[in-house]
């Protein structure tokens, strides 16, 4: 491959990456100041959301991305409810084998304060289940195939 061709092909990744963050910012409860959905009620707050999914708790219609991972490639997005006070990891554009945790405590990943979730084969996006993020800091790391490894900011 050509430099040029490189250079093309990190201009196409950069404007891909781009309109999907914007398709994510214009979907409800993914900014600030855009309301969930009428009568949706989350089923668990804090502590007791941990392990638990944002999708069926309802945690993930009052949810926000309060952190991005920055360049190109995967997106990792640090997503937070402020009506479960719960934190979980969401990516986009993955591969099969990338491995996504949401934590809220350093060290070793362990129960109720690191959960994660490996990307299935065929697939490009996942979300962990969640931490506790009343009182703490979370943030979300992608730990690639490769080796390589990207993370959010703390929130």
């Amino acid at each position: 491959m050509t430099e040029r061709d490189e250079t093309t092909m990190r201009t196409l990744v950069r404007l891909t990456v781009t309109a999907a963050a914007s398709l994510l910012l214009t979907m409800p409860g993914t900014v600030p100041g855009i309301a969930a959905p009428a009568g949706v009620t989350a089923h668990c707050t804090g502590s007791g959301c941990a392990g638990k999914s944002p999708a069926t708790t309802g945690c993930d219609h009052h949810a926000r991305t309060v952190r991005r991972s920055a360049g190109i490639g995967p997106l990792v997005e640090l997503r937070y409810s402020s009506a479960c006070w719960a934190a979980w990891v969401r990516v986009t554009h993955a591969r099969g084998g990338d491995r996504i945790e949401a934590r809220n405590k350093g060290g070793a990943c362990r129960r109720k304060s690191c959960y994660s979730t490996t990307v299935a084969s065929g697939r490009s996006s996942a979300y962990t289940a969640m931490v506790n993020d009343k009182g703490v800091k979370a943030w979300g790391c992608l730990h690639r195939r490769n080796g390589n490894v990207v993370c959010t900011e703390a929130y």
